[in-house]
């Protein structure tokens, strides 16, 4: 829905991860450290102010600057603490349509960086009009995408009209168009029953399937599915600094005494795979030699008395609130994991709370053991393996799981730095071998990305890594 009302710099291609033209229509680099954009003239705001090196500025000292003027606390600046933070230097105005970067180092990450919705280009004028109401319920996202902002109902619907004065129907690019369609409603129904239900009644044009759906609808002639590689993982994740998940053999434990493949079979559709390394095949440094934790119920017991904990032991479990495609039904997953567990003597207290609370709450490492996932942004494993593992400071654990491997550290920013793609597949992989020995985090599975469209909603192709509401319209 972002990537609708905003733009950023550059997107993907869609199939591929090439970076391509966006809002600027070009960049140039001697070295891979100072990167000038040179940005489209003409383009304007929906609130009628122009684009200009200046406003791309302003966003970025807004994101750099804990001190900046308008960024409020109440406002989380996660992806650019953990994405650029250590990664940009410095930025400054050129001329009226070019913007610079400078990096703390060369490297040819910051592409696929700026493709990130996170880093769309707003307003400065309604930012600075609207505070911290800006793109809430109170207030009014704006940006030069393809859409404008026309309404939010509370719990309800949030509704975004064409933007005719578009800049991207104004040019001739291979990958974009102007939009089809004149309006989208977007509503919240969180109930998956009722949801799916209004899906096939056709009060909805598209929705947001569970996996133990699909199979109602396979073989319909009335709904055309599409299935892309996945790009998404979900996850056990244990904070390393409390114990007794700092112990080796209690994480080992857990992983070996869980039927995870039963567990798979069970919540997820035929196209979800079981996970045996963090990241999917799609992902460039996945692991194919890794093979997937095995159920042993007797190792798992073994390895708990080794820990000194020959009876087991009791804590807390934090499971999604929410349904997502990695955890299609994070409640019932977790009673029928919490059953194995209890099998070798790992008693859990299910627990869960607020989306909002719940990601806040494990990000400053509140959780001693729970449950998430992650669907990659742009393709590249430092936003994946990276994202979950780097140290967001550069120099100690994160809070989040205090999980501390230096080699892993060195290993992960060598990814970043290095441009040849099979030199990086390589580091990638062995980052992936010690998150897999250390067990980390527990993948579960690799829950393939499946779209389901009535037959009248056309122009779906098979990108991955970018939106296409440009691409849809119905016919009737």
């Amino acid at each position: 829905m972002c990537t609708a009302i905003y733009d950023t710099l550059v997107v993907l291609e869609g199939v591929t991860t090439k970076a391509v033209p966006w809002l600027a229509e070009s960049w140039t680099t001697e070295d891979s450290k100072v990167w000038d954009f040179k940005l489209r003239s003409g383009v304007t705001f929906h609130d009628g102010e122009p684009l200009t090196a200046e406003t791309v500025k302003w966003n970025f000292d807004r994101w750099q600057n804990p001190d900046h003027p308008f960024r409020y606390p109440s406002q989380k600046y996660e992806y650019w603490d953990t994405e650029m933070s250590t990664l940009v230097e410095s930025t400054e105005v050129v001329d009226e349509l070019t913007f610079r970067i400078t990096l703390t180092e060369p490297s040819v990450l910051i592409l696929p960086k700026l493709a990130l919705f996170n880093f769309a280009i707003s307003s400065p004028k309604a930012i600075q009009a609207q505070g911290e109401k800006y793109a809430t319920q109170a207030g009014t996202p704006v940006g030069t995408g393809r859409f404008k902002f026309e309404s939010w109902v509370p719990n309800d619907k949030i509704t975004v009209v064409r933007n005719d004065d578009w800049w991207g129907g104004k040019v001739s690019l291979p990958y974009t168009q102007m939009p089809k369609l004149t309006k989208i409603i977007w509503r919240s129904i969180p109930d998956n029953n009722t949801r799916f239900a209004e899906f096939q009644a056709g009060t909805l044009d598209q929705a947001d399937i569970a996996q133990t759906d699909l199979a109602t609808l396979e073989g319909n002639p009335n709904y055309i599915f599409t299935v892309t590689p996945s790009t998404s993982v979900g996850y056990i994740a244990f904070n390393h600094a409390r114990p007794p998940f700092d112990k080796l053999e209690v994480r080992k434990a857990w992983a070996h005494a869980v039927n995870w493949d039963a567990l798979i079979e069970t919540f997820y559709s035929k196209y979800a795979k079981r996970a045996s390394c963090f990241q999917p095949p799609a992902i460039l440094g996945h692991n194919p030699n890794i093979k997937p934790y095995e159920y042993n119920p007797e190792l798992a017991k073994q390895l708990l008395a080794q820990a000194g904990l020959p009876d087991g032991f009791e804590t807390d479990f934090w499971y999604v609130p929410v349904i997502r495609g990695y955890f299609p039904d994070s409640k019932a997953l977790s009673e029928a994991m919490a059953a194995d567990l209890a099998k070798v003597g790992i008693r859990l207290n299910l627990k869960t709370e607020d989306w909002g609370a719940y990601l806040a709450d494990r990000k400053e490492g509140k959780f001693p053991v729970w449950a998430l996932g992650w669907g990659s942004d742009n393709g590249d494993p430092d936003n994946f393996i990276g994202y979950h593992f780097i140290w967001s400071d550069g120099k100690t654990p994160n809070v989040e799981d205090g999980y501390n491997n230096p080699k892993l550290q060195e290993l992960l920013r060598k990814g970043r730095i290095v441009a040849d793609p099979v030199e990086r597949e390589k580091i990638y992989q062995e980052a992936e071998q010690i998150v897999h020995d250390d067990v980390a985090r527990i993948p579960i599975a690799w829950p393939a990305n499946v779209a389901v469209d009535p037959i009248y909603v056309k122009g779906r192709k098979e990108w991955v890594f970018r939106d296409q509401y440009e691409n849809f319209y119905i016919e009737r």
